[in-house]
């Protein structure tokens, strides 16, 4: 499993900007092969798309930097939590409850930046337990262990906290 995920993120206005300078990118992209994920952000629609398997140095990214902006090029490393803080056995899901209201995963990295991922469905388990379950652009949805070790805590549209993960409610909690 790996322990830190490489991103490059390349910022377009729109979708007709990306189609104009996608050649580009591309002949770019494809002279470095490895390990980086690289994502493309449009602005306008707030989608991302992602590509895979490429490999980043300060030259690279200087590169992109000079042909797309230095303002539209992010390069980061964040880490992927691998410990878990208590045993854990996982939990058979039962069934699996749509989320109908705009809630999110709020995962922290290793910088102290903060990562929000759009909650879609809820796990009903064999240990009795709900999970939301989220996407994450890497992994596709979460796994129940994930939903309970992964995410710092989940918070509504506005901001308002619903839920740690170590149970009870935000204010029992603090």
């Amino acid at each position: 499993m790996k322990e830190s995920v490489k991103e490059v993120w390349i910022k377009f206005d729109s979708q007709s900007e990306y189609y104009e300078n996608e050649k580009r990118l591309f002949a770019l992209l494809d002279e470095s092969p490895g390990d980086s994920i690289v994502k493309v952000y449009d602005a306008s629609t707030k989608g991302c798309k992602e590509l895979r398997s490429r490999r980043f140095d300060e030259v690279q990214i200087a590169i992109l930097t000079d042909a797309f902006g230095k303002d539209n090029v992010k390069f980061q490393e964040r880490r992927v939590k691998t410990e878990q803080s208590k045993a854990y056995k996982r939990p058979i899901i039962r069934q699996i409850i749509p989320c109908s209201h705009d809630m999110y995963a709020v995962v922290k990295d290793s910088d102290g930046g903060e990562y929000k991922y759009k909650v879609l469905l809820y796990a009903l388990c064999s240990d009795g337990e709900v999970y939301p379950l989220f996407y994450d652009d890497w992994y596709g949805v979460c796994l129940s262990c994930d939903a309970v070790f992964c995410a710092d805590r989940y918070e509504l549209e506005g901001g308002e906290v619903v839920c740690l993960p170590e149970g009870g409610t935000p204010d029992e909690q603090k």
